[in-house]
Formats: C-alpha cells, sequence, structure tokens
C-alpha cells in the first residue's frame, strides 16, 4: 500500500470526511492520514513547515494565499456551505424576527473566531450586511458577539457533549454555524436551527489545494471530491454541490 495522504482539514468537514476517506479507499487502496482544525490556523502551520499533501478550508482565501505564497497548486472550489443560527428553542427566534432579535442587547450572539476560524468571518459578514442596510445595529452585533470557538485560545468542546453545548449549558442564547454542522442538532427539543434572512446570508465557498511536488495521489483525492461520488457524498453531509 502506498504512503497515506496527509490531508489537513476544516473542523467543518469532519462528518464528512470519513465516508469519503472510506470511498476513496475503497476505490484506489489509498490511505488517508486527517487532521482537522480551523483553517486560518492550519494555514499557519503549513507556512511554518507543517507536513501535509492535500489542504481543505471552509473558504478560498487560505488555499489561495497558500497556492500565490508558493506552498501549493492552484486553489479549487468543491462544496459550498451556508450559515444558518442554533438558538434556545425557547428563544422564539425565526428567520422573520431574526434583526429584532439579534439586535436585542440583553440576547447573547456567540460566533467562532475571526481571522482563526473562517466561520467566525462568515459571522462577522452577516453583521456588516446588517450594518449596510441597518446602520448601528450590524456593528452593535459585532460589538456583542463572543468569540467562544475556533481560536488558537479557545477551550476544546467538552467530551461527548453535542454541538450545542455553549447554549444548553448557558454560555450564549444562540450561535451562529454552518448549517452543514447545526441541521445534526434540529432534533434537539431544547435548541432551534432557524435560517439567516437571504439578504445577510454569506457566500460560502470550500476550496482545496495541494502541495507543490505531492505525489499523484494526493491529486486523486482531489479529484475524487469533485467526482459525483464525492459530491455526493458532500450533499449527504449537508454541503450544496459545486454543479
Amino acid at each position: 500500500m502506498s504512503e497515506a495522504i496527509h490531508v489537513l482539514s476544516a473542523g467543518s468537514l469532519r462528518h464528512a470526511f470519513p465516508a469519503i476517506i472510506e470511498a476513496f479507499g475503497k476505490q484506489t487502496g489509498i490511505a488517508v492520514s486527517l487532521t482537522l482544525g480551523p483553517a486560518g490556523l492550519l494555514r499557519e502551520e503549513i507556512e511554518a513547515g507543517a507536513k501535509f499533501d492535500l489542504f481543505t478550508s471552509a473558504n478560498m482565501t487560505h488555499p489561495r494565499r497558500l497556492a500565490a505564497a508558493g506552498f501549493s497548486e492552484h486553489a479549487v472550489c468543491f462544496a459550498r456551505n451556508r450559515l444558518c443560527v442554533v438558538a434556545r428553542a425557547d428563544l422564539g427566534l425565526t428567520t422573520a424576527n431574526f434583526l429584532p432579535v439579534l439586535s436585542d442587547r440583553a440576547v447573547r450572539i456567540g460566533t467562532s473566531t475571526p481571522g482563526d476560524d473562517p466561520g467566525g468571518d462568515y459571522a462577522f459578514e452577516v453583521f456588516d450586511r446588517v450594518e449596510i442596510r441597518h446602520p448601528g445595529q450590524g456593528e452593535a452585533m459585532k460589538a456583542r458577539a463572543r468569540q467562544l470557538v475556533g481560536g488558537r485560545n479557545s477551550p476544546p468542546a467538552p467530551a461527548g457533549k453535542s454541538g450545542g453545548y455553549l447554549i444548553i449549558d448557558g454560555e450564549v442564547d444562540l450561535m451562529m454555524s454552518y448549517y452543514s454542522n447545526a441541521r445534526l442538532l434540529a432534533s434537539d427539543p431544547l435548541l432551534s436551527v432557524v435560517e439567516i434572512p437571504q439578504e445577510f446570508q454569506p457566500v460560502i465557498e470550500y476550496g482545496m489545494t495541494v502541495r507543490k511536488g505531492a505525489a499523484e495521489r494526493a491529486g486523486l483525492l482531489q479529484e475524487f471530491l469533485l467526482s459525483a461520488q464525492g459530491q455526493r457524498i458532500l450533499r449527504d453531509a449537508g454541503f450544496s454541490p459545486i454543479a
């Protein structure tokens, strides 16, 4: 068996990659070594010399930066996602009342960490879009938002707790979340998963890039992610295909 492909991947792909690795292995006989984390921090590790063959990010910015710096080949978009809100069920949040609820100074907003994790960048883009249409409200949301996950100093999630633990434990009233993660919490009676109004929704594109000089097997995995089978696995994991 050939040496495993070293993949550094955005953590939001954690529910998709097990099926991708299994299907790719059956098709090619090639093993995959997977490391998950906030894409911005993984990009920094690569720039500092971390070993990788394929890097996947929840945005196009980080893989494009690696390509521009000569670490990797050109960046390729392979999936899309969308942002939504996971909230306390008794908060009564809906898409229709999104703006007044999030504008309420008593409502505690949680996000990932901008810069370190694209999820935080997208959340703050929502606030920027609110600000354009409703001056003062978006900046107020941004000022109140607590950056609780996805950062270099963020504590790890407690073992055995669901993705909504910060809400259930009372740290915040709602969290900005990728749909691919939030959909797994929809059956929890303590939580509600709410779509963000389209006018505030950022465009979320996932990018990947292969290390310059990587063996051909890394390119095979990239091709698999773009194939009909790879796209079907991503769709089943809550992502939108690129076609």
